[in-house]
């Protein structure tokens, strides 16, 4: 959407106090904490709070980090890579299975049927066809 880097769910109603590409990790976490009961998908990849604490954690990101555009790129990669990257990139899986792989990381991406992995969870849906999806990521990766 257009709020990019600083994007927040749009049902969250108690939003943070500053943008999140200007708020540090432990800010976003104090933030969810106090906002329970609202859904807290954050950012330009919408990381939802499970996720963003696993990311953390494996990436070795400290509380104090800011949560800039670069570290949200960094999380997105590493996202990427759990799902197969670097399987996709050397051959070993399928455009179509890498593209499933995101789709049940990231709600909006449609799998095979179409649908997102986590359809009507949250309000969520895909937000682009699968056609589109296979479009762009032949565009981007040529195969």
């Amino acid at each position: 959407g257009s709020k990019g880097y600083d994007a927040i769910h749009y049902s969250a109603t108690r939003l943070p106090s500053k943008p999140p590409s200007q708020m540090t990790i432990g800010e976003i976490f104090a933030w969810i904490r106090a906002t329970p009961g609202q859904h807290h998908a954050i950012g330009r990849y919408q990381i939802i709070p499970s996720t963003l604490a696993y990311l953390v954690g494996v990436e070795g990101i400290k509380s104090t980090a800011v949560f800039t555009p670069q570290l949200q790129k960094q999380l997105a990669f590493r996202l990427m890579v759990d799902g197969g990257y670097h399987d996709f990139a050397s051959g070993r899986m399928t455009r179509g299975q890498f593209q499933d792989r995101l789709a049940k990381i990231w709600a909006g991406l449609p799998l095979s049927n179409g649908r997102s992995a986590y359809h009507g969870t949250a309000g969520n849906r895909a937000t682009i066809t699968r056609a589109n999806f296979d479009a762009a990521m032949a565009s981007i990766y040529g195969r």
